[in-house]
């Protein structure tokens, strides 16, 4: 496969860095992954051919980017004015050589990856979080650290890592906001926005999972408190969603929006859905649990964030890193620095 012609399957322009090349892939493989299809269809044979067509584009620029000489792009020909031809007494000088395509090493990343371990360190160890949590974190941190050295270009680190980050940091908030029954609730809602962040889901979807989301939420913490009833929440948080989206149907119909579904259908959806859940729970209910919460939440709501930044960082200094050293070394660079960051973290907290 020609160079110029895979950098036009990957839809890059040529003389692409190694970077480039590997974020543009990665987008295509999204889109034409062959599981997003049904089974034994048409699209989906498609989507194979088309897979393989862009793995192979890949393989090859990244191979040709890696080496000591990269294949420099062809510069555009103009045909009023010919090449003049050489002279066979004056041969033309060889071209010097590229200098080979490398990527920085990640200092600013790792700093980051460090100081957000240490932060989610100082402050776990601040709230005296049960030992059995510091237990899943510790095999969190490692699946992260394995994802983020990993040369996969589907997608597939990126969801495990903040699969992880939202889980760990809905827990935490959660825990704090209304105990035990809120961390788990709030611990999946983490999940399903860390599954959305790492996916390419439709707007439609979206909407619909953070309208859910939100009602869960509100009911989650009213039942962690038990300040209200949250059975209550959820039911009018259902009854605020069906309300919210009709009245968006009808202003949609309106403004003459072209969508089946339009912009006030689903901000209708989710405004409803949310408001309903907390006028379900009670307005004193919700009043008393705002008063409830002490300083600690918004100490947890820096370690949910840090968990979420630290989780970031180490997926982009591990992409990084693997375009200069392999998937071992990687990891032991990750692994040093996190581990590093959690001890000092750790350290200052006691």
């Amino acid at each position: 496969m020609e160079i110029e012609e895979c950098y036009k399957i990957l839809e890059i322009k040529p003389g692409a860095s190694l970077e480039e090349v590997r974020q543009a892939y990665r987008h295509q493989a999204l889109i034409w992954h062959p599981d997003r299809y049904p089974q034994n269809s048409i699209l989906q044979a498609e989507a194979e051919a088309k897979f393989k067509e862009i793995s192979q584009a890949y393989e090859t620029l990244k191979t040709d980017l890696s080496s000591p000489y990269p294949t420099l792009p062809t510069p555009p020909v103009s045909p009023v004015s010919p090449v003049p031809p050489t002279s066979p007494t004056s041969p033309t000088p060889p071209a010097p050589p590229a200098s080979p395509t490398s990527s920085a090493f990640p200092i600013g990343w790792l700093t980051g990856v460090f100081l957000s371990y240490a932060i989610i360190a100082g402050i776990l160890t601040t709230l005296k979080i049960p030992s059995w949590v510091w237990v899943f974190l510790s095999v969190g941190w490692l699946m992260v650290t394995i994802a983020a050295s990993e040369d996969s270009e589907s997608g597939q680190p990126w969801l495990i890592a903040l699969i992880f980050a939202g889980a760990i940091a809905g827990w935490v908030l959660g825990n704090e906001a209304g105990g035990m029954i809120t961390a788990v609730v709030w611990g999946g809602i983490g999940l399903g926005l860390g599954a959305i962040a790492a996916s390419e889901s439709p707007a439609k979807g979206i909407i619909g999972l953070l309208t859910i989301m939100g009602i869960a939420a509100i009911a989650g913490l009213i039942a962690g408190t038990k300040r209200g009833n949250w059975l209550s929440s959820l039911l009018g948080g259902g009854f605020g969603s069906i309300m919210g989206l009709m009245l968006g149907i009808i202003l949609d119909a309106i403004f003459r929006s072209r969508a089946k579904v339009g912009t006030g259908s689903l901000l209708g959806l989710v405004l409803g859905g949310w408001i309903g859940a907390w006028i379900g729970a009670g307005k004193q209910a919700m009043m008393r649990v705002i008063q409830r919460m002490q300083p600690e939440v918004i100490i947890a709501a820096w370690g949910a964030i840090a968990v979420v930044a630290g989780t970031v960082a180490q997926m982009v200094a591990g992409e990084k890193l693997l375009a200069s050293y392999n998937g071992f070394y990687t990891f032991l660079i990750l692994a040093i620095t996190s581990g590093l960051g959690l001890s000092f973290g750790w350290w200052l907290a006691h």
